[in-house]
């Protein structure tokens, strides 16, 4: 395995379609969004999600073969830009397990590290999504409450909600 990780571009966008459609498909019940939804997404649609410094998306590598992807916001919810959102985390199944969360979480922090406004990450999960769960817990994230949802695939299920507070120098 030779596994990197990188923040993508705007002429990353066919890459970054085709990863997120795969990650839709393969665990649908993770997702804030749907593959019926995105599938319908032209290439214009697709490059805007790069086109704010507001947003960085990170793919994950096997060598030249992207198999996961990860991402981080400012939310759009605080008008101060003091707090970034961490969302649409996927791996390929084969390479879950083995220890790519800290490459995941590690460079999705360190943006927010450098992002001149961001003062705490906020990141939630499904009830169910056990393993986001234990690696928010993992990477510092403190639980801040819990509410009711009904999710795009239409089963209504708690979402569990945490922030990690940065240390700003």
């Amino acid at each position: 395995m030779n596994i990197s990780i990188r923040q993508l571009t705007e002429s990353d966008w066919l890459v970054l379609s085709r990863v997120r459609l795969r990650a839709l498909q393969t665990d649908p019940s993770v997702f804030g969004s749907n593959y019926e939804a995105e599938s319908k997404l032209t290439e214009s649609a697709w490059r805007k999600w790069f086109d704010t410094d507001k947003t960085a998306i990170f793919m994950i590598f096997d060598g030249q073969t992207p198999v996961g992807m990860t991402s981080i916001s400012v939310y759009r919810d605080d008008p101060t830009n003091r707090t970034a959102i961490m969302w649409g985390s996927w791996l390929e199944p084969h390479m879950r397990g083995k220890g790519l969360s800290e490459m995941m979480y590690g460079s999705r922090i360190n943006w927010a590290n450098v992002h001149p406004t961001i003062e705490k990450i906020i990141v939630s999960h499904r009830a169910s999504n056990l393993s986001s769960k234990y690696a928010n817990q993992k990477h510092g994230f403190s639980p801040t409450g819990i509410t009711e949802r009904l999710w795009p695939d239409g089963i209504r299920e708690e979402e569990f909600h945490y922030e990690l507070k940065l240390s700003r120098k």
